[in-house]
């Protein structure tokens, strides 16, 4: 549980007495620019296991790394029996997840920022109007985190569902009916070389699915790129190239869709990409993207993300 959540200093201090100042046992199963991870154990009991079965921790499936289906079974036998006996965190009726509790969190900060946004362009605009001989002011893009990027595949997977989660940082969502799913990172920031900050880009990395009863399951990985700024930046030029730990990676061009803004012009890029590709950036050290002429650096919070999005789509 999170600090705000009750629970959090009983969970905390039920790990401490398990593990703190004793000799364990770590397996390492994954590895990322800022966490390894992987399982701990103490005198052959696994640590994760011994605290989901004492309503210490819930189960964060897509937050699993290289665990095999009869691993994972195994789990989820814990936690059930937590649940059916409502130790700790099953106690409290409704009592979400602590990955839901860090998402409202992250949401709520970004409506902040938003409306902070919102309010100093909108006083930008007032000065600039009663100030007419001074030059107008640069606004500052802010990216739609809620893109509809991905709608621009529905020729080959129909209408892409509207009931979306978020859960271990991606947005997922399925449509039982048409049985369309998909799993997404948001659209993370990308600093670029503007020098007045006209221009503002974000990626995110798609896996979208459809079940036919006929060809089977058909997938699809999409990289998006999101440009807002004054003017077209990638009318002629938007082939993207990742480089990953110094290995070139040419993704290709991109489907492009453009509207006009208030403020300028809005450019949304799609590009298909291969899993094994996705798999090389989220555990590479340094990952660098070019789009046309523009280039940056990956944050570091996706690669994270990337491995959730992995497990979740195999």
């Amino acid at each position: 549980p999170e600090a705000a959540q009750p629970f959090h200093q009983i969970a905390k201090d039920h790990l401490q007495t398990l593990v703190l100042n004793k000799r364990i046992e770590f397996r390492a199963r994954g590895l990322s620019q800022t966490k390894t991870v992987g399982q701990l154990f103490l005198n052959g009991v696994d640590v994760s296991q011994q605290m989901i079965r004492d309503g210490a921790a819930w189960y964060a499936v897509l937050q699993k790394s290289a665990q095999d289906a009869g691993e994972s079974v195994i789990y989820r036998n814990n936690e059930a029996q937590a649940k059916n006996e409502k130790l700790g965190v099953w106690s409290i009726a409704d009592l979400k997840p602590s990955w839901e509790i860090r998402a409202e969190i992250e949401e709520n900060r970004r409506r902040q920022e938003r409306i902070a946004q919102e309010k100093a362009a909108a006083e930008a605009t007032k000065t600039a109007g009663s100030m007419a001989a001074k030059p107008k002011p640069v606004v500052r893009r802010q990216l739609n985190t809620e893109s509809q990027m991905w709608a621009g595949t529905s020729q080959t997977f129909g209408e892409l569902p509207k009931n979306v989660s978020n859960i271990g940082g991606l947005m997922i969502g399925f449509d039982p009916m048409a049985k369309i799913g998909f799993a997404a990172t948001p659209l993370l920031k990308i600093e670029v070389a503007d020098k007045d900050g006209s221009q503002a880009i974000g990626v995110g990395i798609a896996y979208l699915y459809r079940d036919d009863e006929r060809k089977g399951r058909q997938t699809i990985y999409l990289v998006g790129v999101e440009s807002e700024s004054r003017d077209f930046r990638f009318l002629k030029f938007n082939d993207l190239t990742v480089t990953a730990d110094n290995q070139k990676i040419v993704v290709g061009k991109a489907k492009r869709v453009t509207r006009q803004t208030d403020s300028g012009v809005k450019e949304s890029l799609t590009y298909e990409i291969k899993r094994s590709v996705i798999a090389k950036i989220a555990n590479a050290d340094n990952v660098q993207m070019k789009v046309g002429t523009y280039s940056g650096k990956l944050p570091e919070n996706i690669q994270a993300m990337l491995l959730n999005l992995l497990q979740a789509s195999e």
